[in-house]
């Protein structure tokens, strides 16, 4: 029936117990009322990991496309950078913000991994910034109206202190291992292997890279939420995820038991904890803090992993078994379909015909 299947779906979506038992006994769930059909006055402005192509970029594409045929959406992706600093990144959504307000639509904010991080530097330099750049936010028919964070690397991610604590470990086992070997070398070659290490780490990509790794530790997750500034009337959803060992690809089979044993914990989605994972700062406690902390509309823990928006962009990485047990085949819409629905239906997003009628 129905409601059985209605069930499977809760149980084979949402990982904590309690929050399924929740679900099931919602009389709203059982009544399964969709959004009525139509276009809505909305624009995505996308931003995603560490690691991705910008503008041209794939990931969530069959979604975006889906969203543009039937709710006429059209999403822009932001030109951000592999391993850039927030500011570069911030920079390029700025960029795609400008060209959503153009459209003059409101405009939402889709984050993904350290993503999350960029949209919400982008907006609190907006905030910050001039007259016109607050304008790019406030503005009534084409400005900021919600947020939607995916597996959020915006507290940072334990990989990075702990990365940061073995890589002083390996230099000191370095430095003890060459002071040995010095004596085996002329002085000549030792000068050049010296200069050519020293090269290496002032060339802008290594610089790029360590720009973009400020997100992982905690030093540059303090600085970003100390100085952060955000509006306090957007809504902001979370999709947190927890691996299991029916979810988890083969590929991040190593990466997801070192992070359970650095952090002492397998709630996780092989990247970012959940209790990371949230649409507010934890470990920086300011007023901008208590704002995003009230904007936080929160989410129930889901059953997947941190690559679980990606396909074709892993489709190297895929292996015998994850096609097996469809490690990469979790439905896509899940991660952007929820975020639009409820704002629509909480009245933040409106729908074209609505719009038009209201002037805007």
């Amino acid at each position: 029936s129905q409601q059985e299947l209605i069930d499977a779906i809760i149980d084979a979506v949402f990982f904590n117990k309690n929050e399924q038992e929740q679900l099931m006994k919602d009389p709203l769930v059982r009544l399964l009322i969709p959004n009525r059909p139509g276009h809505y006055n909305f624009t995505v402005i996308s931003a995603m990991g560490v690691i991705t192509e910008g503008k041209h970029g794939t990931e969530l594409e069959a979604a975006i496309k889906r969203l543009y045929k039937e709710r006429g959406i059209t999403t822009i992706r932001a030109d951000t950078g592999t391993a850039r600093s927030f500011e570069f990144n911030a920079s390029k959504i700025e960029d795609a913000i400008i060209a959503a307000v153009n459209l003059k639509k409101p405009f939402g904010l889709l984050g993904y991994s350290q993503g999350c991080a960029n949209i919400l530097m982008c907006e609190s330099l907006l905030r910050s910034g001039t007259p016109l750049q607050q304008k790019f936010l406030t503005t009534s028919n084409s400005g900021l109206v919600c947020r939607q964070l995916l597996f959020s690397a915006a507290n940072g991610s334990v990989h990075g202190p702990s990365t940061n604590a073995k890589v002083q470990r390996l230099i000191a086992m370095c430095e003890d291992f060459f002071k040995y070997q010095q004596g085996y070398f002329s002085r000549a070659f030792i000068t050049f292997f010296l200069e050519l290490l020293n090269n290496f780490m002032d060339s802008p990509p290594f610089q790029n890279f360590m720009g973009g790794a400020q997100s992982f530790l905690p030093e540059g997750s303090k600085a970003f939420w100390r100085e952060g500034q955000h509006l306090p009337q957007v809504p902001t959803c979370v999709l947190r995820g927890v691996m299991e060992k029916h979810t988890t690809p083969e590929s991040l089979e190593m990466i997801s038991n070192v992070l359970t044993k650095q952090s002492g914990s397998a709630l996780h989605d092989s990247q970012v904890h959940v209790y990371d994972a949230v649409g507010h700062p934890v470990y920086t406690k300011n007023r901008n803090g208590r704002v995003l902390e009230n904007c936080d509309m929160g989410g129930a823990v889901q059953r997947c992993h941190h690559w679980s928006p990606l396909d074709e962009e892993v489709a190297f990485l895929k292996t015998k078994r994850d096609a097996i047990q469809g490690s990469f085949d979790c439905a896509k819409d899940r991660h952007v379909y929820p975020w639009i629905d409820v704002n629509v239906r909480f009245g933040f997003i409106e729908y074209a015909s609505e719009a038009k009628k209201a002037g805007k």
